[in-house]
């Protein structure tokens, strides 16, 4: 869990929205004393990333002057000089003049033509100077005797107080604004001290509960500009990845929290949906594809990124998502019907009696199916008296080479193919696009497992058997 001392609140975010601006052509002039001629860039966040949005060449007194035929979107932009960020500021205005040093870039800001970047290091360059003492007041804590170790921690707390209350007086006094929404959206909740319970003791889960019902207060979904911050993308990732328990349906309903509220804002409804669509598409860990499909049936599906999206593009997520949707975890295997090795019966899946089956599709000449098959044999060896079967369907249509292999290595588990004029529908059924794949599914034929190694085949085998086993027992 992440909680941010007021003192340490100073963030260094390029932040540009996505709103539209009626006045053409932008001219930011600045002035950092203390360079001298080099190349300077004007640039931005979208996302995780950072881009370049202009470039200018700065003179021998620190002056650089960028300008565009276009208009700049209101937001944060930051100066960037030798790779290093020297100071961001915000654009309300396409006309704006900075001035400051390369000694004290925040404390001798100057602006003329941004409301919203004078009230913003006005913000910064208070938490500055009490960050300085800060840092005195942390210091003598360290190495002062203890009359000084007191007195420090006194000044400590007065200071926490006093920075408490001015950003509360600075959201009071700027409500709406940019600068305001940008300074609650890198906050994080402060935790109160957990109460007690009637017997005294203490919800160990209280902080964590209580972090994440309050992660979002006062974050504003319907600010745009939000969007291209790093606030945006951080805050949602963090919220899934460190706030969210790692399985699909605490996953789906914290995606479906977040995505409601980004609803407020066409844009980062946009970001969020395709940035978690793509994400858990091409995920490899087991069970994610269940959080895509459900993000591409309950959103894509209905409409809601149609003004995004070509036909075509939606077409293809949908075609994915429904192909995935019968392989889900917990959902019951599509039947399988296919030929014996002399190709003369028909075996079906949904006729095997066992409490367990591994279904697996191979290719002879697959190199990874060279290596995993004959684990697999070694495996259903060991398990095979433990109510464990194997079906195992050749993908090739040419099956010499599949009985040979089979003969060679003594595949003496069901084996099944399509061959001559018999060709099944498995390879659609199973969004069959490379192999092995691999399937363990229960006596009902639900999946419980999918898209294993062999040795993690057995890991899963085993807990299942000994869960069998210990509620035969009840």
């Amino acid at each position: 869990m992440r909680k941010l001392s007021y003192f340490f609140a100073l963030v260094s975010i390029l932040v540009i929205g996505n709103e539209s601006i009626a006045q053409k052509g932008y001219t930011i002039n600045v002035k950092l004393d203390g360079l001298t001629d080099s190349t300077a860039y004007l640039a931005y966040y979208y996302g995780p990333g950072q881009y370049y949005r202009d470039t200018t060449l700065i003179n021998g007194q620190g002056e650089m002057n960028f300008t565009g035929s276009d208009s700049l979107e209101h937001g944060m932009y930051s100066v960037i000089v030798g790779g290093r960020r020297w100071f961001d500021f915000m654009v309300d205005n396409q006309v704006i003049s900075l001035k400051t040093d390369t000694s004290y870039t925040i404390l001798n800001m100057k602006v003329k033509g941004s409301k919203e970047t004078e009230i913003f290091y006005e913000y910064l360059a208070f938490l500055n100077e009490r960050q300085s003492t800060a840092r005195k007041m942390a210091e003598k804590k360290k190495t002062g005797n203890a009359r000084e170790k007191k007195e420090a921690d006194g000044v400590l707390k007065n200071l926490d107080n006093e920075v408490k209350g001015y950003i509360a007086n600075f959201h009071s006094q700027h409500k709406g604004t940019f600068t305001s929404n940008f300074i609650y959206a890198v906050e994080y909740p402060n935790v109160p001290e957990a109460p007690k319970n009637a017997d005294g003791s203490i919800d160990s889960t209280f902080a964590f509960r209580y972090f994440k019902a309050h992660y979002f207060d006062n974050y504003d979904f319907s600010d745009e500009r939000l969007l291209r911050t790093a606030t945006f993308h951080d805050k949602i990732v963090y919220y899934i990845n460190k706030l969210t328990v790692p399985d699909p349906d605490s996953l789906i309903i914290s995606l479906d929290y977040i995505l409601g509220n980004a609803k407020k804002s066409t844009p980062l409804l946009k970001y969020a949906l395709t940035h978690f669509t793509g994400h858990y598409e091409r995920s490899d860990n087991m069970g994610m594809d269940a959080v895509f499909v459900h993000l591409a049936k309950n959103y894509f599906m209905k409409g809601m990124a149609n003004e995004w999206f070509t036909e075509k593009q939606l077409e293809k997520l949908s075609e994915r998502a429904n192909a995935l949707d019968p392989l889900l975890i917990g959902k019951k295997a599509p039947n399988i019907v296919v030929k014996d090795t002399a190709q003369k019966k028909f075996l079906e899946l949904y006729a095997i009696e066992a409490d367990f089956t591994i279904v697996y599709i191979w290719s002879p000449s697959c190199g990874h199916c060279k290596t995993s098959t004959p684990k697999l044999k070694t495996l259903y060896d060991k398990m095979k008296d433990k109510g464990v079967e194997v079906f195992a369907i050749g993908n090739e249509f040419e099956n010499e080479e599949w009985k040979e292999f089979i003969i060679k290595h003594d595949l003496n588990f069901i084996n099944g193919s399509d061959g001559e004029t018999y060709q099944s529908n498995f390879r659609t059924l199973y969004d069959v696009y490379s192999t092995p794949q691999t399937y363990l599914l229960d006596k009902d034929k639900k999946i419980l497992s999918k898209k294993m190694s062999i040795a993690s085949l057995e890991k899963i085998l085993e807990y299942f058997i000994e869960l069998r086993d210990n509620q035969n027992e009840k």
